[in-house]
């Protein structure tokens, strides 16, 4: 369970600090041409991988 966590928070912080790379790996590569991610999409995805890091540090708390 404890590599599940890691990689769960390693992937918050990657969504946290670097929104566009997720945007990319799940949307880029099936768009041709110069598309970007919109602000909305970007702030959006960092403040749920905040919330998603609080919860998991309550959930590991308990443990």
């Amino acid at each position: 369970m404890g590599f599940f966590i890691f990689l769960f928070v390693l992937l918050a912080l990657l969504n946290i600090l670097f929104p566009r790379f997720g945007w990319y790996m799940r949307y880029g590569w099936m768009v041709k041409g110069d598309v970007e991610p919109s602000e909305a999409y970007l702030l959006m995805t960092r403040v749920s991988s905040i919330v998603a890091l609080i919860v998991l540090f309550f959930i590991w708390s308990s443990f």
